[in-house]
């Protein structure tokens, strides 16, 4: 496990039977899964098995028809008051949202803005840093992930991989709890694939809880502490990987394992 203290049994992110249809089909069946403070769970299965979907009902970019997300004891997207929720405004979210740091497919990086500009804005604008704190922590991060030397190039100066470890870099200055990443290296030439898993790689080996999905079983194989395989909107089973990923329980894992490279 990533952490060996008593904090590794505490749920840090819980979801409680959350479903979520588009356009009258249901593509999540009411999935119940913790995930504990300082472990990486790495989210596999099928292409529309449900996991982006899944992925962003954590941090409430997708809204859950039922069900809840609770991150560090408190109700994603709603305030309790009571026995009532009450829907939380766009301000009251955007807090939320800053505990959870996320990692897309594409990048998203802001074109008119340099790699520390792209960096400093949110620490800037939402914590409330000053210009000389947000540009520490932007010189700091971007040494983390190997590209001190790029700190003032422009996105499009930089390759893919660059640029989605400059992403990284940014969701981390936020100092989040919880790092969620979505297929970080789908959109990625196979020769960038392993400078940006690497640096998720050291962000697991430090102890923070990462929720992953990837369709690179041999990173899920060295990295996670457990492995979620879904399908059609379920989990089918889950364990660590050197169990499910060699000798899973079930036949629609074997046969979804077949088919890729692990």
């Amino acid at each position: 496990m990533s952490v060996t203290s008593e904090e590794n049994t505490q749920a840090i992110v819980s979801l409680h039977g959350i479903r979520k249809s588009f356009r009258g089909t249901e593509v999540l069946h009411g999935i119940s899964l913790e995930i504990h403070r300082g472990e990486t769970v790495c989210l596999i299965g099928p292409s529309g098995s449900g996991k982006s979907t899944l992925l962003r009902c954590i941090n409430h970019l997708e809204v859950p028809d039922d069900g809840l997300v609770t991150v560090d004891g408190s109700v994603i997207g709603y305030r309790l008051s009571g026995d009532t929720l009450f829907e939380l405004g766009k301000r009251e979210l955007a807090a939320q949202r800053a505990s959870m740091g996320m990692v897309f497919q594409n990048f998203n990086l802001f074109p008119h803005l340099t790699a520390r500009e792209n960096i400093v804005h949110a620490p800037r604008h939402v914590l409330g840093l000053s210009p000389a704190e947000a540009d520490a922590r932007a010189e700091q991060l971007m040494a983390r992930v190997g590209l001190a030397h790029k700190l003032d190039a422009y996105p499009d100066k930089l390759s893919g991989g660059q640029q989605q470890r400059v992403a990284i870099a940014r969701a981390l200055a936020m100092r989040p709890k919880v790092m969620l990443f979505d297929e970080p290296t789908s959109a990625l030439d196979p020769e960038m694939v392993q400078e940006v898993l690497s640096v998720i790689k050291d962000l697991a080996r430090e102890g923070m809880t990462l929720v992953v999905v990837t369709h690179e079983m041999r990173f899920a194989a060295d990295v996670a502490d457990r492995v979620v395989f879904m399908d059609d909107g379920r989990v089918v089973e889950e364990g660590p990987p050197e169990r499910l990923l060699k000798a899973p329980a079930h036949d629609r894992t074997r046969t979804f394992l077949s088919k890729v490279s692990t």
